[in-house]
């Protein structure tokens, strides 16, 4: 140390035991100055420095936040579909209604063609980017912020580019000891399913399938005594699958604390079960958070949450969920059937080829057990040194036990579902992620200059470990050993392994004058062993500025008028999600060769299956965004309106090679991807001795376009359907966008035939493609862009209202402007004309009754099913999102047993959906930017009905 009347110079030295990343110092100059009344005055919270962190983005920033009392109006085991309508600009869509799903989220648009999720902290602690949050109970979060521009995600350099989700926990105050209990039970419902074809129409429409493609009818007519046999059932596959689910949900916690150390201890315990049979969701964690004041300025303290989740998992075999199981069920089979083994019914090869696997019967004798173990928390100890000047450091861990086991016992359910032994998978991953962060922080004030300085350095270790194995002909159902497999039969073990390390330093630097004007710049430079020597390391830029124009004087004296603040931001972030070792050459071993004077010995070697890139970078996103705040009436009603543009350049995009290079094409840094749009939201609010209500609503406009595709010369393809590609990454249209052919009518007659161009084999009845080239034929250069699963447009309200100890509250939201691809068409529809469909079949072309809507069934061909407008949907929708009623007894009532608040309270979710999709729940999303909107039969959204009580005392 350096000893000055007015320096002190501190350093931290990191280094690294391999060869990825390179020594890093980072030395902190700060200047003492002596000390002044001014400067010991406290600053407002402008400048003020919490959990560690400057908050003075939040003045120049675009940022929201959303409080612990409205999270808790959604009853979910998953804080990200808590957050779904709350903030404008952040879009969020459930990616499964299976028990403890998680949600898809994006801020203000896809920017990339992988996962586009915002970079999730809790309570300081970096979590990562693809956490699904199903481990920390909603009940304990006191608020979630998030960060959507660069002038706000600038200290997260390289993993800010997606936006940042700030998640505060509840913590301890001074007093004495409070109990808080929430205890709620509700019942799920799904909201709407397809009909389908009873035996009859089956058998009629598959008989007319087969006769169309020239096969034999399957279902004999002239027989009587068969088909009154056949016509005795009629089961309702669906009706069997799909249940009415309970979930129970109990939060206990107890906080307190003195002037010197406060304590917050608190319990979950969440159980929902699916409304598909044999998947539920159960977990029971354990939280802690203390501070203390060990000294008059030395500070420690540590958050930690230990959480156990069991996952009882239905989600089909071989890439088909129970849901398309069920529709493409034959309705004349029973569900059980005592003689076969397991003692399920099942379809032979007589039964027109339908090989659809009876749902019931894998749902009850299938076991998939998902059991997560995750220990979660951090360690800080905070030093004043001086007045205004504070060093932190942080030791962040997030340690994780994953452990799956599949058994599936022998059955026989026909001749396309026989296991002839008992068999058993399991798969275990471990996994731990460490920081450790040293921060400086002063904070000064001058009169009318406040000035605001946070210089850091961190390190971040992420492991991660996967052990597969598998064995089958075990001597027993019950046998959960894999050595009892016999080792003649398939035995099989893997794994994986994944290692990477990031190093950061940063500055932020604050000013503001009079509270007038603000400043705040910000650098951060990141390295990352994700990518080769030479470009692991990165520089990312921001500013941002503010003015609060109501304080000048031409503004002053205008009544009503509270707050006017103008706000605009720059930024570069970055992205390093894009996998490991994309920079060496990959090499896959085990592979057969010819070699001889004739090529016929074989022998087996390694050979590089993916071309390294040894230039790959991180992906680069660089964000403009203007602002204007307005309050008046006393902050009773308030505006806030923010223009953003978002420019992603170097994406990873797969440039197509020659066949005969042998190896896959390597990623490079070539994509780019624009997003801009507009946010908008309204809050109005006002309290007496009578009535309190909050409103608040937000609407969002965007537009998402790709500008470049680098050296690619064709679409990057994706979404796949039924062996064929459905979506298309082109320049001038947004990311994952639908292609497919367009449709012209049905064909009635020969003459059409002769006349159009079509495909080969097409048939009266069959679908009119358009020649869109105008080649005289029907092939894939005729596919056109046929819609966009990214929304333009979507909106949420929040309002709640309280008078008379009775309280209402209710969360609308939707999305308008994209579109969805409905793959659970290709079944009501009749795919291959060899399972059950939906009725829409019954209106279907031929000959005695021809149709301009609905073509021809054909067990014989695919043609009427190629990816097509035919499954395009609107993906619009208006929901009831949540509305809940509660009652809160006299505190004279609930003083008489102890307790100082007793509310009950009744409610609903997903109460009322309008929607022109016909599927079952129009909000879904996979995490995948190239297929977020093609509807593989995922479980839904439900309905749910709930009732409460809350305590405390």
């Amino acid at each position: 140390m350096i000893h000055s009347p007015h320096f002190r110079c501190f350093s931290t030295l990191w280094t690294t035991s391999t060869h990825f990343l390179t020594t890093c110092s980072l030395v902190l100059l700060i200047t003492q100055l002596p000390a002044t009344a001014s400067s010991q005055k406290q600053s407002d919270d402008s400048l003020s420095i919490r959990n560690g962190q400057l908050t003075a983005f939040r003045n120049v920033g675009s940022t929201d936040t959303v409080s612990s009392q409205k999270l808790n109006r959604i009853v979910t085991a998953n804080l990200m579909q808590a957050l779904q309508g709350q903030v404008a600009g952040l879009l969020v869509r459930s990616n499964s209604g299976k028990p403890g799903g998680g949600a898809t989220l994006q801020i203000h648009g896809p920017g990339r063609f992988g996962d586009t999720s915002p970079l999730v902290v809790v309570d300081g602690m970096i979590i990562g980017q693809t956490d699904n949050l199903n481990w920390l109970a909603p009940n304990a979060i006191e608020s979630v912020e998030v960060l959507k521009d660069a002038a706000s995600t600038g200290l997260y350099g390289m993993r800010g580019s997606n936006g940042v989700l700030l998640i505060t926990t509840k913590k301890g105050t001074i007093g004495k000891p409070r109990v808080s209990v929430d205890l709620l039970t509700g019942v799920q419902r799904v909201n709407q399913r397809p009909q389908l074809l009873n035996t009859r129409q089956y058998i009629d429409y598959i008989n007319d399938s087969r006769s169309n493609g020239g096969l034999i009818p399957a279902f004999k007519l002239t027989n009587q005594v068969s088909l009154d046999t056949l016509l005795k059932t009629n089961t309702d596959w669906l009706g069997a699958l799909l249940r009415p689910a309970p979930v129970r949900s109990a939060y206990v916690s107890v906080a307190g604390g003195t002037e010197s150390a406060r304590y917050l201890v608190a319990a979950d315990y969440f159980k929902q079960d699916g409304v598909i049979l044999g998947s539920d969701f159960e977990r029971f964690s354990v939280r802690l958070n203390t501070d203390f004041d060990l000294l008059e300025n030395l500070k420690v303290g540590q958050h930690l949450t230990v959480s156990q989740a069991v996952e009882h998992a239905n989600e089909g075999t071989s890439g088909r969920s129970p849901i398309e199981q069920a529709i493409k069920s034959a309705p004349y089979l029973s569900i059980t059937n005592p003689k076969r083994v397991g003692g399920y019914e099942g379809t032979t090869y007589l039964d027109a080829s339908n090989d659809a696997l009876n749902p019931i019967g894998l749902s009850v004798l299938t076991n998939d057990r998902h059991t997560s173990l995750n220990l979660i928390g951090d360690l800080f100890g905070e030093w004043t040194l001086f007045d205004g000047l504070t060093y932190r450091a942080t030791l962040g861990f997030d340690l994780r036990n994953f452990d799956r086991a599949y058994s599936m016992p022998a059955f026989n359910m026909g001749e396309y579902n026989i296991n002839l032994t008992a068999s058993l998978a399991r798969a275990k991953q471990t996994g731990y992620n460490t920081l450790l962060h040293h921060q400086l922080s002063y904070t000064r004030t001058a009169g009318a200059h406040s000035l605001a300085v946070l210089l850091a350095g961190s390190r971040q270790t992420y492991n991660n470990n996967d052990i597969t194995a598998y064995a089958d002909g075990l001597p027993g159902n019950d046998i959960r050993s894999l050595t009892a497999g016999q080792s003649s039969r398939n035995r099989t073990v893997g794994g994986a392994y994944a290692f990477y390390r990031i190093v950061s330093l940063m500055g932020q630097l604050s000013y503001d004058y009079e509270k007038k004007y603000w400043l705040t710049a910000v650098l951060r430079r990141d390295g990352s062993s994700r990518f080769g020597p030479g470009h692991r390391f990165g520089a990312f830029p921001s500013l941002g500025a503010a003015w609060s124009i109501n304080k000048e004087k031409f503004l002053e004296s205008v009544p009503y008028l509270t707050t006017v603040k103008l706000r605009a931001g720059w930024g570069k972030t970055g992205n390093d999600n894009v996998g490991d070792f994309q920079y060496a050459s990959l090499i896959a071993q085990n592979y057969n060769y010819p070699f001889g004077p004739t090529n016929s010995f074989l022998g087996v070697g390694a050979f590089p299956s993916t071309l390294p890139n040894p230039g790959i970078r991180w992906e680069t996103t660089t964000t403009s965004n203007v602002g204007l705040d307005v309050s008046g009436f006393d902050n009773r009603v308030k505006l806030r309106v923010d223009y953003f543009r978002k420019r992603t350049t170097d994406l990873l995009v797969e440039v197509p090679l020659p066949a005969s290079v042998g190896a896959a094409a390597p990623l490079t840094n070539a994509g780019t991807v624009d997003n801009s749009g507009i946010d908008l939201s309204l809050t109005a609010e006002r309290s007496n001795e009578w009535i309190t209500f909050n409103v608040t609503g937000f609407a969002s406009w965007q537009k998402n376009k790709v500008i470049s595709l680098g050296d690619r010369p064709t679409p990057v393809l994706g979404g796949l359907v039924q062996d064929e590609t459905v979506t298309a990454t082109m320049v001038g249209e947004p990311v994952g966008s639908y292609n497919g052919f367009q449709r012209v009518g049905i064909f009635q007659n020969r003459d059409e035939i002769i006349k159009n161009p079509n495909l080969t084999g097409t048939e009266p009845g069959d679908i009119r493609y358009a020649d869109l080239n105008k080649d005289g034929k029907i092939t894939d250069a005729d596919k056109t862009v046929l819609g966009s699963p990214v929304p333009t447009f979507y909106y949420g309200l929040s309002a709640s209202v309280s008078s008379m100890n009775f309280d209402l509250s209710v969360l609308l939201q939707g999305v308008s402007g994209n579109q969805l691809y409905n793959a659970n068409a290709y079944w009501l529809n009749g795919y291959q004309g060899r399972y059950n469909a939906g009725t829409e079949v019954l209106s279907r072309w031929t000959r005695e009754k021809p149709s301009t809507t609905q073509p021809r069934a054909d067990a014989s061909s695919n043609r009427n099913f190629r990816p097509s407008d035919r499954f395009i949907e609107e993906g619009g929708y208006f929901r009831v999102k949540s509305l809940q009623l509660g009652y809160t007894l006299p505190e004279t009532l609930t003083s008489t047993f102890g307790a100082s608040r007793l509310r009950v309270y009744v409610g609903a979710q997903n109460l009322f959906t309008k929607t022109k999709y016909p599927g079952f729940d129009p909000e879904f999303a996979r995490n995948q930017a190239m297929a977020e909107g093609i509807d593989f039969a995922q479980q839904p959204q439900s309905k749910m009905f709930m009732g409460g009580v809350q305590i405390n005392f």
